[in-house]
């Protein structure tokens, strides 16, 4: 009797679960995302520029004023100008500075959401390549049954021609139906060898998918923060860092 194809296809998903991918942020595509950081960074060296001249400014004002406030025949129409022209400057160099720190936060916020939208898109891909595993196993799995149910035939036909053949010296007609089975079991073994060729090909397909797809990186808990995200975006009192991803 023909051995049945057995054939170990490992298992990569649940049965029945469903895996959803929620929907792309419009608002922000990946693209769009980097020019804007080279924008922010384009920002901090123009504000870190001139903050550092303000700075450089404040201090010639400082040492002027302190000249001024040092000398016992100054004005007092010098001193209050010296004054105003140091206040000034310093007035200047905190406003540099709010700029300089604004334009880092904001870099700092461009940059979480391009990390997001790398994970995102890495995310995704995973998940096509889960799908295609999934198929792939799918398809390997329905080709593997067509071929243990010829399988199966082929050890029905044996056995009935051995039960045949156990009868055929009291009952020498069963011959012709002994040689009808013999002719349908070659026909059997050939249409077997064909679907166990077709299932061999099939699992190495997915064994090859098996070892060089990346659906291990795809991540069902960052899909759901993903979704909470957007869902959650607008929510003031929603905490964000209930999530860890």
């Amino acid at each position: 009797m023909v051995k049945k194809v057995i054939m170990a296809v490992t298992s990569v998903c649940a049965a029945g679960v469903i895996f959803l991918l929620s929907g792309v942020d419009a608002k922000a595509a990946l693209p769009c995302t980097y020019d804007i950081i080279n924008d922010a960074n384009a920002q901090i060296a123009y504000y870190d520029q001139n903050y550092n001249a303000a700075k450089a400014c404040e201090a010639e004002l400082l040492a002027a004023f302190n000249a001024v406030k040092n000398n016992p025949a100054h004005s007092q129409l010098e001193y209050e100008q010296a004054a105003y022209n140091y206040t000034n400057a310093v007035n200047k160099t905190q406003w540099w500075l709010t700029g300089l720190n604004n334009a880092k936060a904001y870099l700092k916020n461009i940059s979480d959401r391009g990390a997001f939208e790398d994970k995102f898109a890495a995310n995704k891909a995973a998940l096509a390549d889960l799908t295609t595993l999934q198929a792939a196993k799918t398809d390997a799995d329905g080709y593997v049954n067509i071929a243990n149910g010829v399988a199966a035939q082929i050890a029905d036909a044996e056995r009935a021609i051995a039960g045949y053949q156990a009868q055929l010296a009291a009952c020498p007609s069963l011959q012709a139906q002994i040689d009808a089975l013999n002719v349908r079991l070659a026909a059997l073994k050939a249409d077997y060898a064909a679907k166990a060729a077709v299932a061999s090909e099939k699992r190495a397909v997915f064994d090859n998918y098996l070892n060089t797809l990346n659906y291990k990186a795809y991540s069902l808990g960052f899909e759901d923060y993903q979704f909470n995200r957007e869902y959650q975006r607008d929510n003031v009192d929603w905490d964000p860092t209930i999530y860890n991803y």
